[in-house]
């Protein structure tokens, strides 16, 4: 009887336990879950249902209000979490409050529903593969108050056609806009220093860059596959392409160096550009 007894106590144990592991969440208002992220400050992020990252259900129109009321204390909503939205491929538009300052790793991964979205000039974060395979966004402004684009925030995104990348933007991470077929042309703003490995491979549609005189390094792939390509300018300021940076760029038969900079007019780095895409050098 006692060993019957402690077996119930074990099992009961363990359903308490498993059920704690599910509740990924700390508390849902109004059909959106949160995430207790300071209790002393009171601030929240918005999360998934569920037990894991593949459990998010949202679905058409979703408002996510400034602030929340639960267990009667008023929390901001300052964070979308990661992959709050991940996979939620109902998801059709999202109306994000100035309180958010940080759009965490794939919060919109494969949201291929969603056909805009407007990111408020509180936030400062785009995270790793945040909109990551979002195909029906077709145009995006990415506010002044940004200052960091992480990797692939927009991989994938191929119907995107027009973006503004804000002036306080100093990171453009790693693939970043990697395979945005859509894409025509880009002006990187000056706050810009480094244009990162394969920021904007594989974008055949692009036919126009502008490269502001704040970059001083194109990376590796940066251009890679850019076929639609025809021309670049690259200022002065720049002192290290790195290799492949055109390669497959087969459009592309001008590269036009501003005069002063004595990188190029001795040709270094500028090799493999030339013998892979067959561009001539301008100096």
């Amino acid at each position: 009887m006692k060993h019957f007894t402690l077996k119930k106590h074990l099992a009961a144990l363990l359903l308490l336990l498993c059920g704690t592991v599910a509740m990924a969440h700390d508390f849902e208002v109004d059909g959106i879950y949160y995430n207790i992220t300071d209790a002393d400050a009171r601030t929240v992020e918005v999360t998934y249902e569920g037990d894991n990252e593949y459990s998010a259900k949202y679905d058409g129109s979703v408002t996510i209000p400034e602030s929340v009321v639960y267990g009667g204390a008023t929390y901001s909503v300052t964070t979308i979490g990661e992959w709050a939205f991940n996979g939620c491929r109902g998801l059709t538009s999202i109306t994000i409050p100035n309180s958010i300052t940080t759009i965490e790793t794939g919060a919109f991964w494969c949201c291929d529903g969603l056909t805009s979205i407007t990111i408020p000039s509180s936030v400062t974060t785009i995270g790793y593969e945040a909109l990551c395979y979002c195909t029906g966004l077709t145009s995006i402004t990415i506010p002044n108050s940004v200052t960091t684009i992480e990797q692939r925030a927009f991989r994938d995104c191929t119907g995107l056609t027009s973006i503004t990348i804000g002036n306080s933007v100093t990171t453009i991470g790693d693939e970043a806009f990697y395979n945005c077929t859509g894409l025509t042309s880009v002006t990187i703003p000056n706050s810009v220093t480094t244009i990162g490995y394969g920021v904007f491979r594989a974008c055949t549609g692009l036919t126009s860059v502008t490269i502001p005189s704040s970059v001083t390094e194109i990376g590796y792939e940066a251009f890679f596959g850019c076929s639609s390509l025809t021309s670049i300018t690259i200022p002065n300021s720049v002192t290290t392409i790195n290799d492949t940076a055109f390669h497959g760029c087969t459009g592309l038969t001008s590269i036009v160096v501003e005069s002063g900079n004595t990188i190029y007019d001795s040709r270094e780095g500028c090799n493999a550009i030339i013998e892979t895409a067959t561009n001539t050098l301008v100096t």
